[in-house]
This record gives C-alpha cells, sequence and structure tokens, in this order.
C-alpha cells in the first residue's frame, strides 16, 4: 500500500477519534446501597482509599504535551521532508490528540505534498479544539495561497483579511494582503494596506517595493519613486526594484524637471542595468526589451512632434509677417487729408455734389468748357505738381509701392 492511502487512511481516524471524543457524554453512574464495603461499586477512576465511601474521586491525570515530537515534525517540515514530517505530528497526536499546534504541522505538510482536502479536514480539528489566534492566522494563509494558486483572486483576499484581522501585528500577511490589491488592480485599497506592512516592518524591502508599486496606481510618481529607492538601500541587488524604477520612469506621465526625452532614457538606463543585475538568469520571454525599445520609439516620437510643432511655429510666423504687410499697404495706400480726417464734400447749388477741384479750399478750379463754335485756348505750360500735403501730427506717413507679398507656404499634412 502507497504512503499517500496509509497516510489518508490514518486521518480519517484522527477525525473519527475527536469526534468521538467531543460527542460522547460523561455517565452518569449512581451508587447502589451495599450489603458490605466488599460489594460497593469501585469508583470511576480506579480504587481509591480502599473503596471506602465518602472519599474524593481521583481527578484524570494533566493532559501529555508532546512538544518534542511536534519539534520534530516541525523541523522535518523545514526540511522539505513533508511525509516524515506527517508521521512526527502522528507521534504527537497519538500522546495527545487534542494538540493543536501538531495539527498545523499536519496540515502544513499536507499542503505542501497538494493534500488540501486533509488540510481542511485538519482546520476544521483545530477549530474544534480551541485554536489559538497565530494558529488560525496560518491556516488562513495556507487556504488564501490555495485561492491564489486556482487564479481566485477575490476568494484570496477575504482569507489574508482573515488572517490579518487574527495577527493585526504581522508585516508578512499585510504585504500578502496588498499583493492581491495589486493584482486584482485596486490600488486605492492596496496602498493604506501595504502603507502598514512597511510600517510594521521598516526593513521589509518588498513591502515597500509593493508599496512603490501602489503608489505608481493612483499616480503619485514621486511617493513610488521614494518606495523604490528605499528598497534598493535595504536590498541592493534587489533587481525587480530597479526593473520597477524603469516601468516607473517609461509610464509616468510627467515627472519632475524631465521632459519626455529625459524621462525615457532614464527608463533605458534602469532597463540596461536590470539586465546586467540578472545575467545569465534572465528567463525567456521577459518583457525588458521590448520596454527598451518601446522608450526608444517614444523618443522618436518625441522629437518628431516637436519638429512638426517648430514647422507650425514658423508657419504662423510667416502668416503673421504677411498680414501686417497687407495692413501698412491699405494704410499707405488710403488718402490722408492735411486735417488728419477725410473731410466731408459739401453739396453744390441745386443738392448735386461740386465738380472736383471746385470746391471750398481749392487753389486750382477746372477752366469751364469753350463755347460752340470757338477754339479753345491752347494750354499754357504745364504747372508743377503740388507738393504732398504734410501729415498731421501722429498720421503715419505716405508709404511707398508695395512689394509684392511672397506666396504662402503650403501646410505640411501632419506625419
Amino acid at each position: 500500500m502507497s504512503k499517500t492511502k496509509s497516510g489518508s487512511r490514518w486521518l480519517w481516524s484522527v477525525v473519527a477519534a475527536t469526534s468521538l471524543s467531543l460527542a460522547a457524554p460523561v455517565a452518569t453512574v449512581r451508587a447502589q446501597p451495599a450489603k458490605s464495603a466488599a460489594d460497593a461499586p469501585m469508583p470511576v477512576g480506579g480504587d481509591v482509599g480502599g473503596g471506602q465511601p465518602g472519599r474524593k474521586r481521583r481527578q484524570p491525570p494533566p493532559a501529555v504535551i508532546p512538544t518534542a515530537e511536534t519539534q520534530q515534525a516541525d523541523q522535518l517540515l523545514r526540511a522539505g521532508r513533508y511525509d516524515q514530517a506527517v508521521v512526527a505530528a502522528k507521534a504527537a497526536l497519538n500522546k495527545n490528540e487534542r494538540y493543536t499546534p501538531a495539527m498545523l504541522v499536519m496540515a502544513k505538510a499536507y499542503y505542501k505534498l497538494n493534500k488540501f482536502e486533509w488540510t481542511k479536514k485538519l482546520w476544521e480539528m483545530m477549530q474544534a479544539n480551541g485554536a489559538s489566534d497565530p494558529e488560525k492566522s496560518e491556516i488562513y494563509q495556507l487556504l488564501a495561497f490555495r485561492e491564489v494558486d486556482q487564479k481566485n483572486t477575490p476568494g484570496a483576499i477575504e482569507l489574508f483579511k482573515k488572517a490579518a484581522e487574527t495577527r493585526p501585528d504581522n508585516a508578512i500577511i499585510w504585504n500578502n494582503l496588498g499583493a492581491q490589491y495589486l493584482y486584482a488592480k485596486n490600488y486605492k485599497e492596496a496602498t493604506p494596506v501595504l502603507e502598514r506592512a512597511a510600517q510594521l516592518q521598516p526593513g521589509f524591502a518588498k513591502a515597500h517595493l509593493n508599496l512603490g508599486n501602489a503608489y505608481r496606481g493612483i499616480k503619485v510618481y514621486d511617493k513610488a519613486q521614494v518606495e523604490y529607492q528605499r528598497a534598493l538601500q535595504l536590498f541592493p541587488n534587489y533587481a525587480d526594484a530597479v526593473f520597477n524604477l524603469g516601468i516607473l520612469f517609461l509610464d509616468a506621465e510627467k515627472m519632475p524637471n524631465m521632459d519626455v526625452p529625459a524621462k525615457a532614457n532614464t527608463a533605458i538606463q534602469y532597463f540596461q542595468r536590470y539586465k546586467q543585475m540578472m545575467g545569465g538568469t534572465l528567463p525567456p520571454g521577459d518583457p525588458v526589451d521590448g520596454y527598451i525599445v518601446e522608450a526608444q520609439e517614444s523618443i522618436k516620437k518625441e522629437e518628431k512632434r516637436l519638429e512638426r510643432q517648430k514647422k507650425n511655429e514658423e508657419r504662423e510666423r510667416a502668416r503673421a509677417a504677411q498680414k501686417a504687410a497687407a495692413d501698412a499697404k491699405k494704410g499707405a495706400d488710403a488718402p490722408i487729408p492735411p486735417g488728419g480726417g477725410a473731410p466731408a464734400v459739401p453739396a453744390g447749388p441745386g443738392g448735386a455734389a461740386p465738380s472736383p477741384g471746385v470746391g471750398p479750399g481749392s487753389s486750382t478750379p477746372k477752366p469751364a468748357p469753350p463755347a460752340p463754335g470757338m477754339t479753345p485756348a491752347p494750354a499754357g505750360p504745364a504747372k508743377p505738381a503740388p507738393k504732398p500735403a504734410v501729415p498731421a501730427p501722429g498720421a503715419p506717413p505716405a508709404a511707398g509701392p508695395a512689394k509684392p507679398a511672397p506666396p504662402a507656404s503650403p501646410v505640411l499634412p501632419a506625419k
């Protein structure tokens, strides 16, 4: 018969024995009158004081505490000798079937042997026999890790919560609970849980790493950087902390005093450092090379964006200059009277507008047309053109002939 079957059968015998011991009531026996001392019934627990009536019954001996057997079982468990740990725990329970520390060792050994049903049965026995809070906490963690293996993150979270309730001073439990919140991408819940873990055990590098991931998830990038660097201070060869620093600088929307190329170059430096630290132990399919390429592409993309922005700014400046030149030409072509404004032209006799050059203030009236049949008088020598009027104070000077505006640059399509 195999060891697996033998162990399973023995476990059932422990469950049955425990059930009987818990369920069987103590029988009450009434004393019957006896004719002589020899016929008197023997008290429960044996003959005390020659069987004379009126004497107190002897109390049962104290329970045996199988400390040595349980310690041996625990040592075997830590050494990875799980089958032998089960045997040693069985020896302890043979001396005291209610001894919960031995049940705990056996439950852990069965968990390592992937006999999860027996782990649950032992948990029921421990509850029935008054397991302590630390023992409950360890079992809750075993059951939680089982849910983790089955990808049941909500179930694992609930069990880790129970473990933390029974051991609120245990940083490892709080860290494990926070890690499950991270798997669920519930960064808001993960943050205070992991802060508790780091406070309880400031030298716990993994808690600082997970807390940095939580801060990165809620976009508090400066605190995330502090926690990653704290993990590296505690453990200088912590490759995971270096890797996560690379992710931080790659994904962060903004980092203090850094533009996009500087941020991406910093990410590349951390990724290359991570590869050096891992060396030949870098697992196949590690995404670090893909992240390096992504950072390089982000630099190229930013450079193209800046180039497009520069060209757009140049086009806008050219358009502004063209508009200013056109506005200046319009201003030069408009007549500027001495008074600075365009005077209103008065109406002539009968409401008709006066002929050009006849209005008030005109110095050179136009001659009347010759009478019919008369030869017009020859024109005299042409008078020199009048000097341009002096512009009024504050009026812009007349512009010379405007140069043709250069053609506008075509708008390039966005790359």
